[in-house]
């Protein structure tokens, strides 16, 4: 009986365990000036090709924009609260941000466009999924305020 009440409870913990990763698509932290962002969902969007290769727009945002037929637009017009929007280009097996758009509460500049503070790190496709991590360097910034960016997330491809 004792040993059946154990499986019940770790099965239990499984199906938790499994239904809180599919339910945070994300995670880690995206700040400006020293202040957290409030994020809440993300959604992927095949993007216009570059230089001949496949785009994938990540939109991270604190409001739900999965039935906005422009979320990027609206992500960085700040819409969607606090939001980032970034770029991938994949070329091979290779995946690199070729722009990202900030918006967020305490940016003087939301809304900016910037290339080269965000890097993605370890970007695989498997069972219909795009994860990876996204980080700025220490010293990031955009127009000079401090920008901090660690996020692995893990989404359906679009």
């Amino acid at each position: 009986m004792k040993t059946t009440i154990r499986m019940l409870l770790c099965c239990g913990l499984a199906l938790f365990m499994t239904a809180l990763w599919a339910a945070a698509p994300f995670e880690g932290t995206y700040s400006a000036n020293g202040k957290s962002a409030k994020l809440a969902f993300l959604l992927a969007k095949k993007g216009e090709p570059f230089s001949g290769n496949p785009t994938t727009v990540l939109i991270f945002s604190e409001k739900d924009a999965s039935k906005d037929p422009r979320p990027d637009f609206h992500a960085q017009m700040g819409d969607l609260g606090d939001a980032l929007v970034i770029r991938l280009m994949q070329d091979g097996d290779k995946w690199t941000v070729i722009g990202s758009e900030f918006a967020h509460s305490a940016l003087k500049h939301s809304g900016a466009s910037g290339s080269g503070i965000v890097n993605a790190t370890d970007v695989t496709v498997a069972n219909g999924e795009l994860s990876g991590h996204l980080a700025t360097q220490p010293d990031a910034d955009l127009f000079d305020e401090p920008l901090a960016i660690d996020l692995r997330f893990h989404v359906k491809q679009p």
